[in-house]
């Protein structure tokens, strides 16, 4: 089945030119011969999107523990069912976006070999694990990030461009939607930090194969959450100083 999507994809790019571009190849190369070589390469990158959703699936436990735990220690209920599958979707989305990174097109056609190898990969993965139910939600959620059902060469640009800020806006809603409305305290700081490592440790996999973060990286995570703590108090402070009431 991989086979036949690969070969199907580069046959769409290919035949379209192929008189074309068989004056272009050196003597003695075939279009076959070249065609042979994207599949080659289109495999490798489909076992690393596999790979990397793997790691996703595998790592899905753990951050399931993690939320237990921060419900327990702070005593606090956690719509934890939202929150799993809202840290998912933003796994999934990074993803999507850093093999753009990867592998950037050059044309609408390159837009659509990347999309259905990353849907066949999201697809082959599911299945192995039996989620396959988890396609819908994690497709509904991917499209509030990239606020298009569908991701086309002349929107790209746009939906790099707004990504970080799109996930920078998300990030404190998801904390905020699964506690019940907390702005802030230990259980919604927790949680900030608990996607902000979770999501670290998929940029260090996909790029390194380890997971790992070094001291460095997890002192600049609650660096961050140390200034939106303190962005959230000085909001507060300069609100009740419109009211007359000094707060120190």
């Amino acid at each position: 089945m991989t086979n036949n999507l690969v070969a199907g994809i580069i046959r769409k790019i290919t035949n379209a030119r192929r008189k074309a571009f068989e004056k272009t190849l050196p003597k003695g190369m075939t279009v076959e011969h070249v065609i042979n070589e994207e599949v080659k390469k289109l495999k490798k990158y489909l076992i690393f999107l596999e790979n990397c959703l793997d790691f996703i699936v595998n790592t899905e436990t753990a951050v399931g523990y993690k939320i237990n735990e921060i419900e327990t220690n702070t005593k606090q209920d956690i719509d934890k069912e939202r929150l799993t599958k809202e840290i998912w979707i933003l796994r999934y989305t990074y993803l999507y976006f850093l093999f753009f990174e990867i592998k950037p097109p050059k044309n609408e056609n390159e837009v659509v070999e990347n999309d259905k190898l990353i849907a066949h990969a999201l697809q082959n993965i599911l299945n192995k694990k039996g989620k396959d139910n988890y396609l819908t939600w994690i497709m509904e959620g991917f499209s509030i990030f990239s606020k298009t059902p569908e991701i086309n060469y002349k929107n790209l640009k746009k939906f790099e461009s707004h990504f970080a800020e799109r996930v920078a806006e998300r990030i404190p809603l998801i904390a905020f939607e699964c506690t019940g409305g907390r702005l802030g305290g230990e259980q919604h700081d927790s949680i900030l930090e608990l996607i902000m490592t979770t999501i670290e440790k998929d940029k260090n996999f996909f790029h390194t194969g380890n997971d790992i973060l070094t001291e460095e990286e997890a002192r600049d995570i609650k660096k961050v959450i140390g200034e939106m703590q303190l962005s959230r108090e000085g909001a507060a402070k300069d609100f009740f100083h419109s009211l007359g009431v000094d707060i120190k």
